[in-house]
């Protein structure tokens, strides 16, 4: 009878051994970032500064009111800043696209999850405009009828903006008219910008952001800084994000799911968007040793001016803009400071929503290629920074795939009775660097301490989200392969449904 295989030679035992390593490594980066980012300041002083804000904005009629709301008021205290909302006539032809799709959907098929890109009152005035005709499906000359009595974005926008004084700070409304997304509106905006100096800031947010006072101050004060420290003020600044959901799913386990997965995409702003942000700032700073490639979001994205039209704006060539950027600056060298701070802002409410938005955002990943062979056509960066920048981008997306495979293959080592010690161990080891450990890390740093019962209640939930984590990756690699094409006449996001939270940076803990 053959002995069995010492477990070191087993590749399950170096399968958890190998996530067991990266996370070990993921909760030391938690624990450096948490180390120094959000920390106690004092009040910020006062530092010029000169924002344009910039905020593209799609099927979001409902939301024009709050973001006028909120940044006219806390612009006032930056003179000079302008806002600028950029609405698009994509928006009408996509309606054309929802009434011909809503052609023949019967009443049960009037739901936000068939329907993610409507609102829940377009869906009610659907549903009783069926009821109406006596019909069992509708037209789509009913459709057509029905969608067209709701006023669009651009719409809402004009009438928002004559309700303000005159004293407010200048607000402007652009409206694109061609069939680009989200970057060529805020190329758009940025064209008809009065820009006079390199020291004004393009700064990019969404409909929902809200940042406050102080964090707009502790950013200036950060801008100053650096000015000091390098001679100029930094070309581009990140401030990176944590998520949170507000609760608005019907069912607990709903709610638990988005929460979870809302954590775990924090854990990942902690262990990897800023510790590369860090140091692919460091290296590019450094002429002799560029390392890393820059990978901004495009949300609370501050951009100098003279260097967004150095780079040429936004990508508009690939489906999403934010990583695409980051590469574009990486081909010049160009340092991507990542605030000393972060955002709280909106995470998926709802499974299918969170879904959709994974797969979205892995768009990025699938762009990289795209931007190499038209951005080593035109004569930006050298073969090697090229075939650099496809390594890691390559490795970044394959560590997301592989996210949701290898926590379930950890799970199923950690309890399964017939694992060995050694492998059982290891694997249980993996599992608790993902999720038990940065989860009382930050619970820790945040100022609540979780006792034990909601460190069990909490590390299931994020355990639930990184199981999650792939679905959303693989569904872009799946549609892909199918369809043969990434675009699709429909932008891939869902109606914001939930208002932003009051208060959406962190304060200080």
């Amino acid at each position: 009878m053959n002995a069995r295989k010492p477990f070191w030679r087993r590749p399950t035992w170096w399968i958890a051994a190998v996530v067991a390593a990266r996370n070990a490594n993921g909760l030391r980066q938690v624990r450096r970032t948490l180390a120094r980012v959000d920390r106690p300041t004092p009040e910020p002083a006062a530092e010029p500064m000169l924002l344009h804000v910039v905020i593209p904005v799609l099927r979001e009629q409902q939301h024009i009111a709050g973001a006028l709301a909120w940044f006219v008021p806390l612009l006032r205290d930056f003179p000079g800043s302008t806002l600028t909302l950029v609405s698009t006539a994509r928006e009408e032809r996509e309606r054309g696209h929802l009434a011909a799709r809503l052609a023949g959907a019967m009443e049960g098929d009037l739901t936000v999850r068939c329907f993610p890109q409507l609102t829940g009152k377009e869906l009610a005035a659907l549903s009783e405009a069926l009821a109406k005709t006596g019909e069992d499906a509708l037209t789509q000359a009913t459709a057509v009828e029905e969608l067209s009595a709701f006023p669009t974005t651009a719409d809402v926008i004009t009438g928002e903006i004559a309700r303000w004084r005159e004293d407010a700070p200048v607000v402007r409304h652009v409206h694109y008219e061609s069939d680009g997304r989200k970057a060529a509106q805020v190329n758009a905006a940025v064209d008809q910008l009065p820009v006079t100096s390199a020291e004004e800031y393009i700064a990019v947010y969404d409909v929902d952001s809200r940042p406050s006072r102080e964090m707009l101050l502790r950013t200036a004060e950060f801008l100053a800084r650096r000015s000091a420290e390098d001679g100029e003020l930094p070309r581009v600044v990140q401030q990176s994000a944590r998520f949170a959901t507000q609760g608005a799913a019907g069912t607990w386990w709903e709610r638990s799911l988005c929460r979870g997965a809302a954590r775990a995409q924090t854990m990942w702003t902690l262990r990897r968007e800023i510790p590369n942000l860090r140091q692919y700032a460091d290296s590019a700073r450094r002429a002799r040793s560029r390392r890393g490639l820059g990978q901004t979001v495009g949300h609370g994205l501050l951009v100098r001016a003279d260097v967004f039209r150095e780079v040429g704006g936004l990508p508009t060539f690939t489906v999403l803009d934010d990583v695409a950027f980051g590469y574009r600056l990486t081909l010049s060298g160009i340092p991507v400071d990542s605030l000393p701070f972060t955002a709280i802002v909106p995470a998926a409410e709802y499974l299918p929503e969170l879904l959709s938005q994974s797969e979205r955002w892995f768009q990025s990943y699938l762009d990289y290629p795209q931007c190499a062979a038209r951005w080593h056509a035109q004569g930006h960066g050298s073969r090697l920074d090229h075939a650099a920048g496809l390594a890691i981008g390559a490795y970044r997306g394959m560590a997301w795939l592989l996210v949701s495979p290898a926590t379930a293959t950890c799970l199923a080592l950690a309890l399964g009775p017939r694992t060995r010690l050694p492998v059982q161990a290891t694997a249980a080891a993996a599992l608790w660097t993902a999720t038990v450990a940065p989860v009382r890390q930050l619970a820790k740093a945040e100022g609540r301490p979780l006792t034990v019962r909601e460190t069990a209640a909490q590390s299931a939930e994020t355990l639930a989200g990184l199981l999650l984590k792939s679905i959303g990756p693989m569904t872009a690699l799946g549609r892909w392969a199918v369809t043969g094409t990434r675009h699709s006449a429909l932008a891939p996001k869902s109606n914001r449904r939930t208002a932003p939270p009051t208060i959406s940076d962190r304060e200080t803990p």
